[in-house]
């Protein structure tokens, strides 16, 4: 007997093989036959795929669902638009190795960079674990509606050996860098996929509590080196490192891991950007380079239409690095801000310091952000205009609209960026186009008072696929799930091929899409907390070891989430949770 057979399907298997009209079996969570006509009266359930693009789940090696997972077992932006499997730990972030006396701040670390509610989690985070592997057991036990895998986070390792005084101002001593090795090989046997960082120096938005930069961004390359030696001896694993953005590029450490581990590094990040024409051209050059020297380099782009919404209570991270919004951003609370929008003399500093062309990298430029929601005040009329539109209506200074509207509606009104990413789909199909590039940066479970990722994948299919028709869709399923899979050593899944765990999803090609406009606001966090979310449309089923977790994006209540480990101690979908 079949536990599931999808029937009828336009089986895009993830391979770049060419789309097939076929039946596809599942039993015991794995794809047992892929045949045209499979007797269906052998088989539990059937669900009737006629007319629908069958595809592997999508797996997301960029995301922080480190936390969420904890209440929300399906890690939902994601899994609506057909994730079936996210990677935490990321850009060095996460909550082991953690001793108990530092849980607080492992938290406040986790707020203040990926703005994850700190009241959520307070209140849902058991904290049963301190090792790695105790954090392994731990997430082994945890019910899960899809599948995780796990870095070892830098900046934890750091903390949790040198203090986090010492991990922010000094490079390790040999002990140290021991201590650390010995950790990295024990979370390898425990199933760790690698380690994760991020190296920007003072120009990353992710800071600290005090705005000082975070552990990895100002530590000593060396210490990083010598950490990936751990994985040439190993022979497994895989390294990311978030090492470039528009106003930084320090990939000279990526090209340093890749030779010192002689493993994949994942570089973050490539995306276009349109008033720098040549900045993705060159990333490619250099990936292009790097791999003529044999160095097995990859760089993760960011190129989905996103955008950011939000009142400025909840934008400081974006915003801290650029004038005149570093000043601002110290003062805390909606009263504080709206009492900084109406000093004159603050506004005079304001006008003096905004540059628009600094603004890229912090949702771009004032004149581009939408007034969404004036919350009643004089300005409602406005609603729906860029601020540029209003300046010219009123005759105000674009950066003078901003702090208005700021001062008249308490810090509470709503804006949405049009400008945060580059949408000019020649640069973006130049970038899928290049052997060395991974899909996935949807930044899942951070942000999420300003913004939501996890339709990625729905936005390729939908913009790149279907209204451009600048990639196939067998070339994209194949980026958004069996090359990933292959580069983090994902063995037993990826692709629709017989034997591999039955991780898929099943669309209407003519429909999939989603909100374009703006984020649904939900208040379903632990202490009524909220979040921005971007459903998904078309979507009929998404299936995580064969067993379906949403059926038109109501959940099943199944709970069939497994750890995906690395490649040497994988054999993943043998795992229950208890």
């Amino acid at each position: 007997m079949y536990d599931l057979v999808i029937a009828n399907g336009n089986v895009v298997d993830g391979t770049g093989a060419a789309r097939v009209r076929a039946d596809i079996a599942i039993a015991n969570g794995v794809i047992e036959r892929i045949d045209p006509s499979i007797d269906r009266g052998k088989a539990r359930r059937v669900i009737d795929a006629m007319g629908k693009i069958v595809a592997p789940g999508v797996i997301d090696p960029h995301t922080h669902y480190d936390a969420q997972v904890h209440w929300d077992p399906y890690c939902t932006n994601s899994s609506w638009h057909g994730n079936t499997t996210v990677v935490v730990g990321n850009c060095g972030f996460g909550f082991m190795p953690c001793r108990p006396q530092d849980r607080e701040r492992y938290m406040l670390m986790m707020e203040n960079t990926e703005q994850v509610p700190m009241p959520a989690m307070r209140e849902a985070l058991p904290w049963t674990w301190e090792s790695f592997p105790e954090w392994m057991a731990h997430m082994k036990r945890l019910h899960k509606g899809v599948n995780l895998a796990a870095y070892m986070p830098l900046n934890s390792l750091m903390m949790y050996v040198m203090g986090v005084e010492g991990a922010k101002t000094r490079r390790a001593t040999v002990a140290e860098r021991a201590r650390m090795r010995d950790l990295l090989h024990e979370a390898m046997d425990a199933g760790a996929i690698g380690f994760g960082l991020s190296h920007l120096g003072e120009f990353n938005s992710h800071k600290d509590i005090d705005f000082s930069p975070m552990p990895s961004d100002t530590m000593f390359a060396e210490d990083a080196v010598f950490l990936a030696g751990v994985l040439r001896e190993r022979g497994e694993g895989v390294i990311q490192c978030l090492a470039q953005l528009n106003s930084v590029n320090n990939s000279f450490l990526v090209e340093e891991l890749a030779r010192a581990s002689g493993r994949p590094v994942v570089h973050n990040v490539i995306n276009a950007v349109d008033s720098n024409p040549r900045y993705h051209l060159d990333i490619m050059s250099w990936l292009d380079r790097v791999h003529a020297e044999g160095l097995d380099i990859y760089s993760q782009a960011l190129v989905q239409r996103g955008w950011v919404e939000f009142n400025v209570t909840y934008i400081d991270t974006l915003w801290q690095n650029v004038e005149p919004f570093t000043e601002f951003s110290l003062h805390v609370g909606p009263e504080a801000k709206a009492a900084i929008a109406k000093d004159e003399g603050f506004r005079q500093r304001a006008r003096e310091r905004y540059d628009p062309d600094m603004m890229f990298g912090a949702g771009g430029p004032v004149e581009t952000h939408r007034l969404a929601d004036a919350k009643g005040s004089r300005f409602a009329q406005f609603e729906n205009m860029l601020v540029s539109e209003i300046a010219q209506a009123t005759g105000s200074a674009p950066i003078d609209v901003l702090f208005d509207i700021v001062a008249e509606t308490n810090a509470m009104a709503d804006f949405r960026t049009t400008a945060a990413v580059s949408e000019d789909p020649v640069k973006l199909g130049e970038i899928l186009d290049h052997d060395r590039v991974l899909l996935g940066t949807s930044d899942g479970g951070a942000h999420v008072k300003f913004s939501a990722g996890g339709q990625y994948a729905t936005d390729m299919i939908m913009w790149m696929a279907r209204e451009e028709q600048r990639i196939s869709l067998e070339r994209l399923h194949n980026l958004l799930s069996s090359k990933v899979a292959d580069v983090f050593g994902f063995n037993d899944r990826g692709s629709l091929v017989e034997g591999k765990a039955a991780d898929l999803y099943i669309y209407d090609f003519e429909h999939i899409t989603y909100d374009r406009d703006r984020y649904e606001v939900l208040f379903d966090l632990p202490g009524n907390e909220f979040r921005r979310v971007c459903r998904a449309e078309g979507i009929d089923w998404v299936v995580v070891n064969g067993e379906p977790i949403f059926r038109s994006g109501r959940s099943t209540g199944a709970m069939p989430g497994r750890m995906i480990t690395n490649s040497i101690h994988g054999a993943a979908f043998s795992e229950a949770a208890e």
